[in-house]
C-alpha cells in the first residue's frame, strides 16, 4: 500500500492564571477573520462549476492582521515549483476554502481568499519545511490563511461511452518540469492524488482514495525499488522537478487481485504525481 501520511493533530494548551488551587489548562482561542474573496483579474471562457476539472496555480500565506494585505509568512506555493494543481472542484476533493473560492473562476481569473481555519486545515498542523531551497513556515493549529489563486483552465466533467481500462502503464505530462530527468535507482519526493479508474469520465478519474497534498511532508520514493506499487514508482521515471504527470496503472502493476481498504481487487488506478525534489 502507498505510504499514507497524515498531518499530526495537536492541541496547544496554556496554564490558567489566577488564585490558589489546581490550575486548569485551557486551549488558546485563535481569533478568526471572516471569509473574504477578492477578484483581482477577470478571465474568459467557462466559469468553473461543481464537478468541473480545474487546473490552477496557488500561493498560501499565514494570515497576519498587521499587514495591509493580511499576508504573513508563505506556507506553500505551486508557483515556486513552476507547477499547477488539478482537481475536481465543488465535490469535496480539496480544502473547503479552495472549493468555495475556485467556483466561478474562468481561465485567467485571479482571486485572493482569506480563509478562517474551518475552511483551511482546521486543527491540523505542519512543521516548517524546505522544498527546492525555499523554506515555508509552519502551520499551527486553527491557523487562518490567505491564498492567491490563478485559474489556468476549466474543463467540464463530461460523461463519455465507457472506455476500457488500459492493460499497460500509460503516462501523460500535464506540466513538464525543469532540470535533469529522474532515472531508475534515484530517490525522489512527490505529492500525489489517487483515483479509481472510471472509463465514463473524460479524465478517467473516479472516486479519490488517497492523496498527500496537505500532508506534513511529501512522499519519499525509491524509484525502481520497494515501498510503493510498481506502477507508481516506475511512472515517475523521466519526470523533472516541478513537473506533474498523470499515470494510469493497470492492476498487474498496482495491487492486483488483493483488495485494499478503499480499493477493490483488480482495480486500475489513476494518479496525478508532482515531482518535488530529486535527492
Amino acid at each position: 500500500m502507498l505510504q499514507f501520511i497524515a498531518a499530526a493533530v495537536c492541541a496547544a494548551v496554556l496554564t490558567a492564571c489566577g488564585g490558589g488551587g489546581d490550575k486548569t489548562p485551557i486551549t488558546p482561542v485563535v481569533v478568526q477573520p471572516a471569509y473574504k474573496l477578492t477578484e483581482t483579474a477577470t478571465g474568459t471562457g467557462r466559469a468553473a462549476a461543481a464537478g468541473d476539472l480545474v487546473t490552477f496555480k496557488y500561493t498560501g500565506y499565514l494570515y497576519d492582521s498587521t499587514k495591509s494585505d493580511f499576508k504573513g509568512a508563505k506556507i506553500e506555493s505551486s508557483v515556486d515549483l513552476g507547477s499547477t494543481y488539478t482537481a475536481t472542484v465543488g465535490v469535496g476533493a480539496m480544502l473547503a476554502g479552495w472549493d468555495q473560492s475556485l467556483l466561478g473562476m474562468q481561465a485567467g481569473t485571479k482571486r485572493t481568499a482569506i480563509l478562517p481555519a474551518n475552511l483551511a486545515y482546521g486543527a491540523n498542523t505542519r512543521e516548517a519545511q524546505t522544498i527546492n531551497g525555499i523554506t515555508y513556515a509552519a502551520i499551527t493549529a486553527n491557523a487562518p490563511l490567505v491564498y492567491d489563486f490563478e485559474m489556468v483552465f476549466v474543463s467540464p466533467q463530461v460523461t463519455i461511452p465507457n472506455q476500457p481500462a488500459p492493460t499497460v502503464l500509460t503516462t501523460t505530462d500535464l506540466v513538464v518540469g525543469t532540470g535533469t530527468a529522474v532515472v531508475n535507482g534515484q530517490t525522489v519526493t512527490v505529492r500525489y492524488t489517487g483515483w479509481l479508474y472510471d472509463g465514463t469520465r473524460s479524465n478517467f478519474k473516479g472516486t479519490s482514495f488517497d492523496n498527500n497534498q496537505s500532508a506534513t511532508t511529501p512522499l519519499t520514493v525509491a524509484v525502481g525499488g520497494t515501498g510503493t506499487i510498481t506502477g507508481f514508482n516506475t511512472g515517475i521515471i523521466g519526470m523533472k522537478v516541478g513537473g506533474t504527470r498523470t499515470v494510469i496503472i493497470p492492476p498487474a502493476l498496482g495491487y492486483g487481485a488483493v483488495a485494499q481498504t478503499s480499493i477493490p481487487a483488480n482495480s486500475t488506478l489513476v494518479f496525478d504525481i508532482t515531482l518535488i525534489s530529486i535527492q
